[in-house]
């Protein structure tokens, strides 16, 4: 997919690519994110519990507003994986990835034989059959990036082994899981947390691989992962800026009330 090409330009050219967290019903919060100038869409179908035809117009408007969406995918089950593939996804995000198997058992259920294990049957994918099979073929194995979300300490231990397999385009960190797989959850400036970041860091630099980060709104936490360079940075969800603007609307709004009682 176009916008696919357009984020690994990016990351070609070392610039950082910024996305939103979104698991709502409305169509138009996905277009809206890219005239608000994200790079990409990352689509929570992991804790969400997301119907298929909610991904699916999930992507087609993300794709509306000129902005990739991405899918994070419940588990690593072909079942799981196959029904977003072929709606045309610019990229998936796998949760959970701790060792090298994990990673080339994902990478062989997205790619199509000799590469992989993909069963053929294309939906969007494939333009809804309005783009020629040779074409096609030419471009799907290539056409959705990869991203393994490292996750615990047993898949930073493992992290050279992962970065080593064929078709992994990118880590993406999950902090608050990799904390906790330490005893040390929401602790994100902890220096034990912070060892195992730069570790992460370290090894995707040495393997030549685009790394990157997703949480909430923690502008510290993200200013941290793009001075040490990271390719991917994703914060908040819709629940986290409308909380967040309310709080600000609420308290001025308030204290408007309070200098009106004080005239």
């Amino acid at each position: 997919m176009k916008y696919a090409e357009k984020i690994r330009n990016k990351i070609k050219n070392g610039e950082l690519c910024f996305g939103t967290h979104c698991s709502t019903t409305e169509p138009w919060y996905y277009e809206m994110c890219g005239l608000l100038d994200y790079d990409y869409v990352w689509i929570d179908n992991e804790h969400a519990g997301m119907t298929m035809p909610m991904v699916q117009n999930g992507i087609v408007a993300t794709n509306a507003g000129h902005c990739a969406a991405f899918v994070r995918v419940q588990d690593h089950d072909m079942k799981s994986i196959k029904p977003v593939l072929e709606v045309g996804p610019d990229g998936i995000i796998f949760p959970m990835v701790n060792t090298a198997e994990e990673a080339r058992n994902i990478v062989s259920i997205c790619k199509y034989p000799p590469r992989g294990i993909r069963g053929f049957g294309p939906l969007r994918a494939i333009n809804y059959s309005d783009m020629p099979l040779s074409e096609y073929l030419a471009q799907a194995d290539d056409s959705i990036l990869l991203l393994m979300q490292c996750e615990t300490k047993q898949a930073v231990d493992n992290l050279d082994e992962i970065l080593a397999v064929d078709g992994v385009d990118a880590i993406i960190v999950g902090p608050m899981d990799l904390s906790a797989s330490i005893g040390k959850m929401g602790q994100l400036t902890d220096s034990e947390v912070i060892e195992l970041f730069n570790t992460v860091i370290a090894k995707c630099k040495k393997a030549g691989k685009p790394f990157g980060v997703s949480i909430g709104v923690n502008y510290d936490l993200v200013k941290f992962w793009v001075n040490n360079g990271a390719s991917f940075a994703s914060m908040g969800t819709p629940a986290d800026y409308f909380y967040c603007m309310s709080k600000e609307v609420v308290s001025t709004v308030r204290g408007f009330e309070k200098d009106r009682s004080s005239k």
